[in-house]
């Protein structure tokens, strides 16, 4: 595949963005404009991850399409979260839980199309699917004005992405896809 190390990298970039953004996440809710900062440099890295994924996935309609709605909805937060530090509040908090929503769609979208070349792939998306849906209804929680629970759902769904995109990292890099049982013989590019 001509685009073997960009689509690995893109990946680690994804993981690296997603997991910047939990740590934005976590300093945020102690009421810092330092972690919303953070943040919204995570997603934004995230977004960059998945664009760059979208556009190095041979053809298969199914893992760009999910790709795409991952980065658009990436870089959606990030500018939601930028947003936020200047409008009201409560209009951006239900945009975040559209575009939390689209993420997670994404990411199943994803994983739907890697189930049957690379299963480890699948299952970090499926996990990152997961913590986007946890991080939407942390932000549904803020609005019903439980902000202790919605926090810590934010919190813990920002995590859960973070966590699945190491696994998708892994899943397509030579040397480490052993560690999620994967042989090496599989193409990267489909992964």
């Amino acid at each position: 595949m001509p685009h073997e190390g960009l689509y690995i990298l893109g990946n680690w970039i994804e993981a690296i963005g997603a997991n910047l953004a939990a740590l934005g996440v976590d300093i945020e809710i102690r009421d810092s404009d330092q972690g919303k900062r953070l943040r919204i440099l995570g997603d934004a890295v995230q977004g960059a991850g998945n664009f760059l994924i979208a556009e190095t996935t041979p053809s298969d309609g199914l893992a760009v399409l999910g790709n795409r709605l991952q980065a658009i909805a990436s870089t959606g937060n990030a500018i939601l979260a930028h947003r936020e530090m200047y409008v009201d509040e409560l209009i951006n908090d239900q945009l975040e839980i559209i575009s939390d929503s689209l993420q997670a769609i994404g990411s199943y979208v994803t994983a739907i199309a890697r189930l049957d070349d690379n299963p480890p792939k699948a299952a970090g998306n499926f996990i990152q699917a997961v913590g986007a849906i946890i991080e939407a209804a942390g932000v549904l929680n803020i609005i019903l004005s439980d902000k202790e629970k919605g926090d810590l759902m934010r919190s813990s769904g920002k995590w859960v992405q973070g966590f699945g995109t190491i696994i998708q990292a892994i899943s397509v890099t030579p040397g480490l896809r052993e560690l999620v049982g994967q042989s090496g013989d599989q193409e990267d590019g489909n992964s």
